[in-house]
């Protein structure tokens, strides 16, 4: 098969790991001065996968003569456009391995996130499709055997198990509700494991389990600040890379604050000014007061890492605080009530028919 065919194929989003280790080798590349053509070629034949086959694209590309940013952006669907901008900033200043550096910090601390989410998650999520299941089994299958044996004895039936009767004639029409959710939340995983875990919003459905919201708007502040201290220290222009920086890592609101405050400076508006037209809630306290205050983008820049380590390890902490006491809420949540719909499923009709066989 022709070159140009093999590139023509459609790429879809490589993972975290892959855009990790591309990353790393373009930078050993760039810092042993080996062309990249001719290393992610050599990369290309000694890594199978489609690891190999992006790094055998791109170095066929570059062989053709196109620049790395002109490769990258070729392969958009596999590349996310944050890895783009930060090559084309790191080229653009003569920075390309400190950029690429940055990026490297970047991907493994969103790497580190999904993993302490994910760590945070698994029990109480293993624990409520558990509970469902029981739940739907016992009412489907379990609740009209009682229903037929009160009927066959000519025994009134108690009102619990009429309750529970009436819930399990309508099971057929909300069961799938339980699957559903869980292939989305499957599917939802493995997506924020790919690169399309590089952009703003991912996350944003989590906020819907107990104690999330705090947890993803420190590691979202956590990573705008990392990634615009990034840009500005490759000589990305403010409005750009506030911009870019947003729509990488943060939420709506913060994207909505970002845009806000980028075409405030555009305007030509001081950065307090701007900030307040982003609106009181669109930026975290300490992240606000940054922005506002810092003299110019060198010093933002060192302000910005110190306050993404401090919303990182904040971050952290919530994220073991959850892995440690949500599952015992879900638990003791999940056993009280699974300990009261079996007394009135099974424990008070038992004891309905055999007093009414007693008296009988």
């Amino acid at each position: 098969m022709a070159d140009g065919a093999r590139d023509a194929r459609p790429t879809g989003p490589i993972t975290l790991d892959q855009l990790l280790a591309i990353n790393e080798e373009i930078a050993a590349l760039v810092r042993a001065g080996v062309p990249l053509d001719r290393g992610l070629l050599e990369a290309s034949r000694a890594v199978r996968g489609r690891l190999g086959r992006i790094a055998g694209i791109l170095g066929r590309r570059l062989n053709r003569g196109e620049s790395l940013e002109q490769a990258l952006e070729a392969e958009s669907r596999a590349i996310p456009p944050l890895y783009r901008a930060v090559v084309e900033a790191g080229a653009r200043a003569g920075q390309l391995p400190v950029a690429l550096e940055g990026m490297a910090r970047y991907v493994r601390g969103l790497s580190e996130t999904r993993a302490s989410i994910g760590l945070a998650l698994w029990y109480p999520g293993l624990v409520a499709a558990m509970a469902y299941f029981l739940f739907v089994g016992l009412i489907g299958l379990v609740v009209p055997r009682f229903v037929a044996a009160f009927e066959s004895l000519g025994l009134a039936t108690s009102w619990p198990l009429r309750w529970l009767e009436r819930l399990g004639a309508t099971v057929p029409f909300w069961w799938p509700i339980g699957p559903i959710v869980i292939v989305t939340l499957g599917v939802f995983w493995i997506r924020s494991g790919t690169a399309l875990g590089v952009r703003g919003g991912i996350w944003g459905g989590l906020r819907l389990f107990p104690w999330m919201g705090s947890l993803l708007a420190d590691y979202e502040a956590a990573s705008f600040a990392e990634l615009l201290a990034l840009l500005l220290e490759h000589q990305v222009p403010y409005p750009s890379a506030i911009v870019l920086a947003a729509d990488a890592a943060g939420g709506a609101r913060l994207v909505d604050g970002a845009h806000r405050a980028a075409e405030a400076v555009s305007r030509g508006e001081p950065a307090a000014a701007a900030v307040d037209t982003a609106g009181p809630r669109a930026f975290p306290p300490m992240l606000r007061w940054t922005l506002a205050s810092a003299p110019s983008q060198g010093s933002l820049a060192d302000s910005l890492r110190h306050i993404a380590g401090l919303y990182r390890r904040r971050a952290r902490h919530r994220a073991d605080q959850i892995a440690l006491f949500l599952p015992m809420v879900l638990t003791l949540v999940v056993g009280a009530g699974a300990a009261a719909f079996y007394s009135l499923s099974l424990f008070v009709p038992l004891l309905e028919i055999m007093g009414g066989l007693t008296a009988g």
